[in-house]
């Protein structure tokens, strides 16, 4: 029996990944690129560029033409940098990005401690901790940010791509800890067509016997879609349609299979994978 599949109405790309490919790929045509970094998180995306010769280095010291931004931002020291060995370059972060770096730098000159909700490690976190200064921690809960005391005036932003869920529970628990007379700012600083995708995830994951999620393991926010999902019903992670197969017996057994994907992950890996779904006996 064919398996009914039922996609997700926001897939692919988001239009800061799109911005940052089609912007990369285009300066290409007329020059050697050198993306700081991966462009973005989805080694299918970088293997793309890669065949049309925009290399990947993660130091200044290795390029050799005009160097490429990625979508997550970079500290500001980076800018400072470019300019000083006269490289030229194209700065393809996220406006929505662009923007929680100007919260994180606007709330650290009001005099808050700024507080990120994020993973320490993410390219985009420590451009945000780059704009808010000294006086900023990020973390994933509040005991790995604070021990002890917490500061009196107290600001919070997220990652652009962390879930509304995941933010909201963080807020709670910091606010469990907060004394009556501290002073905190709530800043809104997440993507909202990660917010769209996670709503549209828990809707396919209820009406479905399994959830596909097209994206890379290196992929934040695919990987959080992945574990929202399986609070509904059952999820699985895919990088490429070659995952698909009869050895997956969740779904092989499924009659209806929601499909959605990360925010970098491309239109045509998604249409490969749902073909394979759709062959699948």
């Amino acid at each position: 029996m064919a398996k009914l599949v039922k996609k997700a109405a926001e897939l692919g790309f988001c239009p800061g990944v799109a911005r940052a490919v089609e912007t990369t790929m285009r300066a290409a045509r007329s020059t050697p690129v050198f993306t700081l970094g991966r462009l973005v998180h989805n080694d299918v995306v970088v293997s793309e560029l890669e065949a049309m010769g925009i290399a990947v280095v993660h130091s200044l010291d290795d390029a050799r033409g005009l160097v490429a931004i990625s979508a997550h931002g970079v500290p500001a020291q980076v800018y400072h940098q470019l300019q000083h060995r006269g490289l030229k370059f194209i700065d393809t972060t996220c406006p929505i990005v662009r923007k929680a770096q100007q919260v994180a730098s606007q709330l650290a000159s009001e005099g808050y401690f700024v507080v990120v909700y994020g993973d320490p490690g993410h390219a985009e976190v420590k451009g945000l901790l780059d704009r808010a200064g000294p006086k900023s921690k990020a973390g994933l809960s509040v005991s790995s940010i604070f021990r002890g005391r917490l500061p009196k005036r107290l600001a919070i932003l997220s990652q652009t791509t962390r879930l509304p869920h995941e933010v909201q529970a963080f807020v709670s628990e910091l606010l469990t800890s907060l004394e009556k007379f501290q002073d905190i700012r709530i800043a809104v600083t997440l993507c909202s067509h990660v917010a769209r995708r996670a709503r549209e995830a828990a809707s396919l994951a209820s009406s479905t016997d399994v959830v596909v999620v097209v994206g890379d393991p290196q992929s934040s926010n695919s990987n959080r879609l992945v574990e929202w999902c399986n609070q509904f019903g059952y999820a699985r992670l895919v990088s490429s349609a070659n995952m698909i197969d009869g050895e997956w017996q969740e779904l092989k057994a499924a009659q209806t299979v929601g499909v959605t994907s990360g925010t970098s992950s491309p239109n045509w890996l998604i249409d490969e994978v749902i073909d394979a779904i759709e062959r699948l006996d």
